[in-house]
């Protein structure tokens, strides 16, 4: 099973945050023997400023909701906009959990993420990844 190449994006004001999912994401390598590109951002700005150099660069965001200045809610929108195929994942605390379905979310997830929740995820994306359901 190769999922390498997998872009994913990480992004949460929060250090602590952004370390937890990123064990997750590790412990997911070792065990399926599989590499990922990860990015981490701390900020919605951060993020887009990535995503305007290349918008098909990522494959997976996964989002906080509540950061500073733009949430996450708008930093999706803004990339729903440019790239439909993308798959989002919102971390979050928040209970608005509707607002999200704007911007069709592969999954919302309630701090703090259960790993297998996470690795569900990144199984389904790998899998698309190799094998892409849809014709270009």
């Amino acid at each position: 099973m190769s999922a390498a190449g997998l872009n994913i994006s990480l992004c949460d004001d929060g250090a602590l945050q952004r370390a937890y999912i990123k064990l997750i994401l590790q412990d997911y390598e070792s065990r399926c023997g599989v590499r990922f590109n990860l990015y981490e951002f701390s900020s919605g700005e951060e993020l887009l400023e990535k995503f305007n150099q290349n918008p098909k660069l990522f494959d997976l965001f996964f989002l906080d909701h509540r950061m500073k200045n733009i949430t996450g809610l708008e930093t999706a929108s803004y990339i729903r906009k440019r790239n439909k195929v993308c798959h989002i994942v919102f971390v979050t605390a928040s209970e608005e959990q509707e607002d999200f379905a704007a911007v069709s979310p592969l999954r919302v997830l309630t701090k703090p993420a259960q790993p297998a929740a996470i690795w569900d995820i990144l199984d389904k994306v790998s899998a698309e990844k190799i094998s892409p359901s849809h014709s270009g």
